[in-house]
C-alpha cells in the first residue's frame, strides 16, 4: 500500500505541510501516516511555554493529529495515526523505514528567531538521512494566515462530529455489542414463550420455567450494564 510520512507537532509550518500532505496523498491514492515525535527529555511549563512561541503554535492547533486526521477525513484520505517517543529526526527517520513511506512531508520555518533554527535543522537532517524522498514545505505568508484558517474551520465542532467521535470509540462498539446480546435473549425469550407455551407452563421443582428465564434475562441484563460501567470506567482511566 502507498503511504506518504506526515511529521507533525502542531506547529504553523507543520499545519501548512499538512494540507499538502493531504493534497498529494488524494493525488497518489496513498494513505498518511501522521507521525508525533515526544522528545525524551521532560520540559516544565515555562519550558513548553516557550517552544510553543517558538514553533508558533496555538492551543487551538494541538499537537497536529487532529487536524491531520480531520482533513485528510474531509478528502477521503485514510490515515494512520503514531505516537513515538524520542529523539525527532531519529524517530522520523525510523518511522520512514518501519512504514516503507514513499514520500516524507514536512514544514520548515521561513522566519526568523527560534522557530527557524530549530525547525530548519529538523528539516535538514531529515533530508540527509531519509531513507526516501522528502518535500519540505517553506510556508508564505499567505499560506500561515490559509492554515490557521483552515484549522478552525476543520477542527470546529459540529454536532456530527460529536456523533462521529463517539461512534468511533471501542466503549461504543463494546456497548453495541452488549445490546445486541441482550435484544437476541430477550427476543428468544419472546419466541419460546409465544410458541412453545407447554414449556414455559412446566415446573423444574417448584419454579414456573417461564418465571425462572424471565429472572435470568433480568440477572444478564444487570450483569451486563455492571460489565460495561467497569469497562467502561478503566477504558476511561487508561485514556482509551
Amino acid at each position: 500500500m502507498r503511504s506518504i510520512l506526515l511529521p507533525t507537532d502542531g506547529s504553523t509550518p507543520a499545519l501548512v505541510a499538512t494540507a499538502k500532505a493531504v493534497e498529494m496523498a488524494k493525488e497518489r491514492g496513498a494513505t498518511l501516516i501522521i507521525l508525533r515525535v515526544i522528545e525524551q527529555t521532560p520540559m516544565v511549563n515555562i519550558e513548553k511555554m516557550a517552544e510553543a512561541s517558538a514553533l508558533m503554535r496555538s492551543a487551538a492547533d494541538g499537537d497536529g493529529i487532529v487536524y491531520a486526521e480531520e482533513l485528510a477525513a474531509l478528502h477521503k484520505v485514510p490515515t494512520k495515526a503514531l505516537i513515538k517517543e524520542g529523539p525527532v529526526v531519529g524517530e522520523i527517520v525510523r518511522t520512514a523505514e518501519e512504514e516503507g513511506v514513499e514520500l516524507i512531508v514536512l514544514g520548515t520555518s521561513s522566519l526568523k528567531g527560534l522557530n527557524r533554527l530549530y525547525l530548519g535543522n529538523v528539516a535538514k537532517s531529515v533530508v540527509s538521512q531519509a531513507p526516501t524522498s522528502v518535500v519540505v514545505v517553506k510556508p508564505t505568508p499567505d499560506e500561515i494566515k490559509q492554515a490557521h484558517a483552515l484549522v478552525k474551520e476543520v477542527t470546529a465542532e459540529t454536532p456530527a462530529k460529536a456523533v462521529r467521535s463517539i461512534t468511533r470509540t471501542k466503549q461504543f462498539r463494546v456497548g453495541v455489542y452488549l445490546f445486541a446480546i441482550y435484544v437476541l435473549g430477550y427476543a428468544a425469550f419472546v419466541v419460546v414463550g409465544s410458541y412453545f407455551h407447554n414449556l414455559f407452563g412446566s415446573l423444574v421443582g417448584n419454579l414456573n420455567v417461564g418465571t425462572v428465564a424471565g429472572i435470568l434475562i433480568i440477572l444478564v441484563t444487570i450483569a451486563l450494564a455492571i460489565g460495561f460501567n467497569w469497562y467502561a470506567d478503566r477504558a476511561e482511566s487508561r485514556g482509551h
